[in-house]
């Protein structure tokens, strides 16, 4: 069944077939073809998965992003962080830095990161003397954060299509291991900057500027405070924390900072809606084929395979972050969560390996295909904001890759990391 499903699949990519279609016909296929039965399984899977509520969250978090840059929220935060840290030898990287991690808090998503902030962090940085290529590099490795610190988009993919797995309690698994990666890359800023001599040093504003800028990030602070101190709560869940904090940017947008308008709305509604159709299509799709997987046992089959060459978990584990991050070189992130969790969380499960430390484990390793060549949308979207070479920003990629390899061995490793704090709310 897997080598005549993948061998469809393989052949439809080559064709030019987007992802999604290229999984729909597989499955498709041998649905009809090979099983012999009602076509309408498909449209049933599909839909199934396609109506879910949590799914609802994606484009909302999507919205957040936009309009907290569109009403001012995010140019604030650089301007606070600017004041803060500016005079630092090597400050402008660690503001890209700190840039992620509140961004992280906000939207979810690595794209969103460099599509808000990108620009603005590269052209920052090269002012400060830092060559482009390490500029575009650093923001790409930074917007990685994003996707793990919560609220996370991947991580609701990733629970979706996994099924039985806390959404809530990966968002909390979460929370670690960004701050790790966080100050993981400050540290390597820091050498680089004090080794090459990159940034300059600039007067830092008066007390009373830096705190009339405090309070002008006052709001953009909240946000993350009621979308993820709501989930932690029980005030709302996932999904409706992503409308409340969409409302709460409006409102802040239409009375406080009185920027936004309503072509604004407008614009994040059709950006998010297309973000959101790319994901939905490829969980409709990916909802097919993990049917067949089921269906024909193919998930124990694996298992009992995975057993005969080794019972011990971290192995498993590690065998599983290899390949993702191998795959991750030459297919999208979402797309790699939606094909194989379905496939290796049961046999995870098996294994007894914990569900959430597992997620947060999956979710790292198919992020670090992101930034890695040849196929890492985030250099690419990098590269044309710092225009270089994408073979420049490939080079000066790689320190910070094997810094998230490091830091995905560290979570197998050490199963509080991950553990710790949704235990502590309840929630692991």
């Amino acid at each position: 069944m897997i080598p005549v499903v993948g061998i469809i699949f393989l052949v439809a990519l080559v064709v030019g077939t987007p992802i999604a279609f290229a999984m729909g016909l597989a499955g498709s296929s041998w649905i009809i073809f090979f099983e012999g039965i009602d076509p309408s399984v498909v449209v049933r899977r599909m839909f199934g998965i396609m109506g879910s509520f949590p799914l609802l969250a994606i484009p909302l978090f999507s919205m957040i992003g936009i309009l907290a840059e569109r009403c001012g929220m995010l140019p604030d935060l650089v301007k606070l962080l600017q004041m803060l840290l500016g005079r630092l030898k090597g400050g402008m990287a660690y503001i890209n830095v700190a840039n992620s991690m509140m961004m992280g808090g906000v939207s979810g998503t690595a794209v969103s990161d460099v599509a808000s902030l990108g620009r603005v962090e590269i052209q920052m940085m090269k002012r400060a003397g830092y060559p482009a290529p390490y500029a575009a590099a650093l923001t790409a490795s930074t917007a990685v954060i994003s996707p793990i610190i919560p609220p996370s988009v991947a991580f609701i993919i990733y629970g979706l299509a996994a099924g039985g797995v806390s959404i809530g309690g990966l968002f909390m698994a979460g929370i670690v291991p960004g701050i790790i990666m966080g100050l993981g890359l400050w540290v390597m800023a820091w050498f680089k900057s004090r080794k090459a001599g990159f940034g300059t040093i600039v007067d830092r504003p008066r007390p009373a500027v830096i705190f009339a800028q405090a309070l002008r990030v006052v709001p953009f602070m909240l946000l993350p405070v009621i979308i993820v101190g709501g989930i932690v709560g029980g005030v709302f869940t996932v999904t409706e924390s992503a409308a409340v904090g969409v409302v709460y940017v409006i409102v802040v947008g239409f009375v406080l900072t009185r920027t936004l308008k309503v072509k604004d709305i407008f614009d994040s509604v059709v950006y998010s809606a297309i973000i959101s159709s790319v994901v939905g299509m490829l969980m409709g799709a990916g909802a097919v084929v993990s049917w067949i997987i089921t269906r024909n046992q193919v998930t124990q089959q694996l298992a009992d395979m995975l057993v005969m060459i080794t019972s011990d978990p971290t192995l498993f584990m590690t065998l599983v972050a290899l390949t993702l991050i191998l795959l991750g070189t030459v297919m999208d992130a979402t797309a790699l969560i939606i094909m194989f969790a379905p496939l290796v969380v049961p046999i995870a499960r098996q294994y007894g390996v914990p569900e959430i430390q597992f997620g947060v484990v999956f979710v790292m390793s198919c992020m670090i295909g992101m930034v890695t060549p040849p196929t890492g949308i985030l250099l690419f979207m990098t590269a044309a904001f710092a225009k270089v070479p994408i073979e420049q920003v490939f080079k000066a990629i790689m320190p910070f890759v094997v810094a998230a390899m490091v830091l995905v061995g560290l979570l197998i490793l050490f199963p509080a990391l991950t553990l710790t704090v949704p235990a502590a709310l309840g929630l692991g």
